[in-house]
């Protein structure tokens, strides 16, 4: 399957918004209000490195008029400091290298472009001379797919907010041809992120054509095992040849046959999650025989051959600085797997395969427990060895296949937190995961406590956009090259989907958002509110408190409202219910 071509996306331009620093440079703000910016190369290249102001992903143009024939060179950097490596850090070996530009300019007034799109905010343009340039004009030509928003969230804490809405960028620049992990470094479809995308997207824009085409993708890379690629590079998964310096990805090698375990059982769930939210059971039906195929493969993993790092990843961690898995979070995430199976067997119909994935999803729990410890009482480990490390990945999986009871969960959290040894996450995929567990626990301070943390560095360090992974004994992601850096990742957008879910409480119970539960939690938060779309339209809740405010329905939608220490209360559809 192809790829979505660059002419269906949506474009528009932005100029720069400031000047960072200049060397060899006369009038360097200039260029900014439709002046000229001249560079004179000397013993070393002249350099106007441009602000942007927030992540950007597209085309960059340049209008110039060079003195005599003249080179110049354009590296972008998601921070300044990527904009600043005037050399590639990686060895020609490497599979990633530094996105730059090397322009040959002939004398006279022109316009040139970059080589490719390109994601960065600050670009940093380098004139090697022999001739003397003169900048008037850059511009940037941001691309993403056609979206609306449509969802909203605010509350009583402003940094919840920007995480919110850095989470909502995010997205919508992830959101190309098909759901990317990460626009500047990998442009690729991944199992993994594009599960999180989704949630994020369609409570922020009700999207279902682009997820739908993203599952589609991925169901070409179907192996004879059952399994899926963790990357849907064989179905056009990629931006090549937009992306040039990752190679040829159109010729396939061995990332193009990766199969990671967990993702996988995120396929499955996928699948469950977007008919859940979308209502699209054609979809499920055309899906089926994958899913079946996937739960098949998943049925013979071996938890004592599968390698973390190699044929699943848990998380990246900064003592080894490398991907590394935990056996039994994989366990847990491989039963809801087999448990949102059994869902989507019982929508097509077939009732004995929902039963058999129901009965391998009850005997997979107490199995895992009695493997690598009992998740209920805190003693959850990683793997076999009794020595072996305990993680918050584990108990969170543990909570969500539901091997783990809120209460419990709730009770063993003080003693996970009081343990210095206990991994916790790093990579925005699995703090998602965590966060998930928390809040469906009832964990709801202690949630926004970890939202403040994680998000927090972020935004303090100037984030626009949500990074790939966060360090929080260093300030940042900083023990990776700079270049190899991601600071605009999907899998890491998580509050645009936690915190209209959660907060406001607003979940699908049937296909397509038929029913709907509603159990606000507000936490620590003084109020909140903000607007879910649905296949139905829009649903509307503000809380003025843990116990008031207002609720509204669409057409065809009925839901049940969960108040703690109050009996359900029915909603029916079309009608605002105020709460008292």
């Amino acid at each position: 399957m192809e790829a979505i071509t660059p002419a269906a996306l949506v474009y528009t331009p932005h100029a720069p918004r400031a000047v960072t620093q200049s060397s060899g440079v006369s009038q360097p703000s200039a260029c900014l209000a439709g002046g000229e910016t001249l560079f004179t190369p000397a013993a070393q290249p002249a350099s106007l490195v441009l602000d942007f102001g927030e992540e950007l992903v597209g085309v960059l143009e340049l209008t110039v008029e060079a003195e005599g024939a003249t080179t110049v060179e354009l590296i972008e950097g998601e921070d300044l400091e990527e904009a600043l490596l005037v050399k590639d850090p990686f060895p020609p070996e490497h599979w990633y290298h530094q996105p730059r530009d090397v322009l040959s300019l002939p004398a006279g007034a022109q316009t040139v472009r970059n080589q490719g799109r390109r994601a960065f905010r600050f670009v940093n343009i380098l004139v090697h001379g022999p001739g003397r340039l003169r900048l008037r004009r850059a511009q940037l030509t941001l691309e993403h797919t056609p979206v609306t928003d449509l969802g909203s969230f605010t509350c009583s804490d402003a940094l919840l907010n920007d995480a919110w809405a850095i989470s909502r960028r995010t997205i919508r620049l992830c959101m190309q041809g098909f759901y990317e992990d990460g626009i500047k470094r990998d442009g690729m479809l991944w199992i993994g992120d594009y599960r999180v995308e989704f949630l994020c997207a369609h409570y922020l824009f009700g999207d279902a054509a682009l997820a739908r085409r993203s599952l589609e993708m991925f169901a070409q890379c179907r192996h004879e095992n059952g399994s899926l690629s963790a990357v849907a590079l064989l179905a056009g998964g990629h931006m090549y040849p937009r992306i040039s310096y990752l190679g040829d990805l159109s010729q396939p090698g061995g990332l193009h046959q990766w199969v990671l375990d967990n993702y996988c059982a995120d396929f499955v769930c996928s699948v469950w999650e977007y008919v859940l939210h979308t209502g699209d059971t054609a979809l499920a039906t055309q899906l089926g025989p994958v899913v079946h195929g996937v739960l098949g493969f998943l049925d013979q993993v071996d938890l004592a051959v599968t390698k973390g790092g190699k044929t699943f990843i848990t998380d990246n961690q900064p003592d080894d600085k490398d991907w590394w898995g935990s056996r039994s979070a994989l366990a847990y995430q491989i039963a809801a797997a087999f448990g949102d199976g059994a869902k989507l067997a019982d929508l097509l119909g077939e009732t004995a395969r929902a039963e058999a994935y129901r009965q391998q999803h009850r005997a997979r729990l107490p199995l895992a427990a009695a493997t690598f410890g009992d998740p209920a009482h805190a003693l959850c480990r990683d793997d076999f060895p009794a020595t072996a490390t305990r993680s918050w990945h584990a108990h969170a999986a543990a909570l969500l296949a539901g091997a783990v009871r809120p209460a419990e969960l709730r009770a063993i959290y003080p003693l996970l937190q009081a343990d210095a040894t206990v991994r916790r996450p790093m990579a925005g995929f699995m703090e998602f995961y965590l966060l998930q567990a928390w809040l469906d626990a009832g964990l709801t301070r202690e949630a926004l406590d970890e939202m403040r943390s994680y998000y927090g560095q972020m935004l303090r360090s100037g984030a626009t956009t949500t990074w790939e992974i966060v360090d929080r004994r260093e300030p940042g992601i900083d023990h990776i090259v700079a270049a190899g850096r991601s600071h605009c990742h999907g899998w890491s957008a998580g509050p645009a989907y936690l915190l209209p879910a959660k907060i406001l409480g607003v979940t699908p119970t049937a296909p397509g958002y038929r029913e709907v539960a509603i159990r606000p939690a507000l936490g620590d938060l003084a109020w909140a509110e903000g607007e879910i779309p649905t296949p139905h339209g829009l649903i509307r809740v503000k809380l003025t408190g843990p116990t008031t405010g207002e609720v509204t329905l669409p057409v065809g939608i009925t839901g049940t409202l969960q108040l703690d220490g109050r009996p359900p209360i029915a909603l029916a559809a079309g009608q605002t219910h105020v709460l008292r």
